[in-house]
């Protein structure tokens, strides 16, 4: 491939065999470049080709953003590849430098947003949420900020995004409030702190996260002739209410009630978590 145009150190914009433009990401792939000039195949960590949707957006990116901080991003998004054993899909590349330089600006102008659901993240999302962690530490080491530990749940929703769990940003925030509201609705009623430590927590996050994506994407448990059960009475009595609670939330923010074995399922991790019987 032949340079057309240099961006940056780590980006270039060349011509591939079929005189096509494309968009070339690399470490030092650019370094002392000029038009006219061989690519170095080995340097080359993405492709992005004229036919890709976010090709553009990327470029005109790539000319506003600071180097240090795409530099910063390329090394983020390599070290999430490694961790995660897989490579994330290219929009990470668009989104999180986006994302990254705009949390850069905000700090220098003194402006902290709060993300509100840490906890939720840590323990749906692990490896992400170590990721975005270690991302934030680096940035701040990078660039001596301080730019606090909320800023590591947004970076882990752009991870979480473009990984092989293929849900968009906005999907991903709604999973996690869905979920934060309905640990949130049985502390209140059953007035308890949950132990968020435990494996019992862990499974029931678990449930209310895949229950949350059902609920999203319409595709809630129905009845099924092979799958049928009963719940003890007693349990029943003292979880109807609260499921009824739980119910009623989600059908006014959504527009959605969940569905007779939905509540089932719920009920019977509610009364795990809980040790109902």
């Amino acid at each position: 491939m032949i340079v057309k145009s240099v961006l940056n150190n780590s980006a270039l914009i060349a011509f591939n065999d079929k005189k096509e433009e494309c968009v070339l990401i690399g470490k030092g792939i650019a370094f002392n470049k000029h038009a006219g000039d061989k690519v170095d195949d080995a340097k080359v960590e993405k492709i992005f080709s004229s036919h890709q949707s976010r090709t553009d957006e990327l470029i005109e990116l790539l000319e506003d953003v600071p180097e240090k901080v795409f530099e910063i991003t390329n090394a983020i998004i390599r070290y999430a590849n490694r961790k995660l054993k897989t490579e994330l899909n290219s929009g990470i590349y668009v989104t999180l430098l986006d994302h990254v330089n705009s949390a850069i600006e905000r700090f220098s102008e003194g402006i902290v947003l709060d993300f509100g659901m840490l906890d939720e993240v840590q323990m749906m999302y692990p490896k992400e949420y170590e990721i975005a962690c270690w991302a934030l530490d680096y940035i701040n080491a990078t660039l001596d900020m301080d730019i606090p530990i909320d800023e590591s749940g947004f970076i882990a929703i752009h991870i979480i995004a473009n990984s092989s769990k293929g849900m968009d940003t906005g999907i991903a925030k709604k999973v996690l409030r869905i979920t934060r509201d309905i640990t949130k609705i049985i502390e209140e009623y059953y007035n308890v702190n949950l132990d968020t430590t435990g494996i019992t927590y862990s499974r029931f996050i678990t449930h209310a996260k895949y229950l949350a994506l059902r609920y999203i994407n319409h595709s809630q448990i129905e009845e099924q002739e092979d799958n049928i059960f009963t719940l003890n009475p007693n349990v029943v009595e003292k979880t109807k209410e609260v499921i009824g609670i739980l119910n009623d939330r989600l059908n006014e923010t959504y527009g959605q009630s969940l569905s007779k074995y939905e509540k089932m399922y719920l009920t019977i991790h509610i009364c795990r978590l809980l040790k109902i019987s």
